[in-house]
């Protein structure tokens, strides 16, 4: 092996390498490159000598793999076949549907405004709590609680949640994520209204809601993505069944019924 220095290629066809009767030009190190993703883009090109020599690695083994006549062997004969249809299928598919689809503002925008309960915010709640181990405790501090005392101060001094150092403010949920009980008692609550003791698997629970946010309506902004790839999903699922329901009426197919039931289990 030989390594020689020519000065900066300009023209992408000049040869960069030659590996017996192969060569790699310039044009081909750059499409290799194009063709990777492009997180991995930039790392190759400060590493261009470790990829050129991996292109380089594929084929030596390649010729290695030629001379010995492999490519000549059934299994990969079948398995090269194999390959070669799904390749012309998704060429078939690309080049018919996927690159034919165009999804419109208009679409996106109809999609929008005829299901909006596909793009609502949930209820969202926000509460305090105090967790005390027990009944009797929690009632005591519900009583203060009643007179006038702080939620917030005497969540920090009393409450054995690790939240008592926020006051005890949980911040802000939908429904289904906490205790159902405690959900349930939040959910009959007004906005700074308290109720307590509420008893869950963790103690007695003192719970104050401090604020509730209706169901709303998503800004089109936010859900225009996924609203273009839903259509997207659907016109390309259409399509596609046309495409096969039109190569099936075209063509002549006979399915042994018999054969399919023994098929699979080695009796065929």
């Amino acid at each position: 092996m030989s390594v020689t220095g020519c000065g900066r290629p300009k023209d992408k066809g000049v040869v960069l390498a030659r590996i017996g009767d192969m060569k790699i030009t310039v044009s081909d190190f750059n499409e290799r490159i194009s063709n990777l993703p492009t997180r991995y883009q930039n790392v190759i090109k400060k590493r261009k000598k470790e990829f050129l020599q991996e292109i380089i690695n594929d084929m030596l083994l390649y010729q290695e793999a030629v001379r010995q006549g492999l490519q000549k062997d059934k299994d990969v004969v079948k398995v090269i076949e194999e390959a070669r249809k799904k390749i012309l299928i998704a060429r078939l598919l690309k080049d018919r549907i996927d690159d034919t689809i165009a999804i419109s503002e208009d679409e996106i925008a109809g999609e929008y405004t005829t299901n909006k309960g596909k793009y609502m915010m949930p209820e969202v709640m926000r509460v305090s709590h105090i967790l005390l181990r027990t009944r009797t405790e929690a009632v005591e501090v519900m009583a203060e609680l009643e007179k006038g005392a702080s939620f917030e101060e005497t969540a920090r001094a009393k409450s054995v949640d690790p939240t008592a150092q926020n006051g005890g403010d949980i911040g802000y949920f939908p429904r289904g994520q906490l205790i159902p009980a405690f959900e349930n008692a939040c959910a009959k609550l007004q906005v700074n209204g308290t109720v307590g003791p509420v008893r869950t698997e963790l103690g007695y629970h003192i719970i104050k809601l401090t604020d509730r946010k209706e169901p709303a309506l998503r800004p089109l902004e936010t859900v225009r993505d996924r609203i273009k790839s839903a259509l997207y999903t659907a016109k390309r699922r259409q399509m596609f069944n046309l495409l096969i329901d039109r190569v099936t009426e075209e063509t002549e197919i006979e399915i042994d019924e018999e054969a399919l039931e023994e098929a699979g289990d080695g009796r065929v």
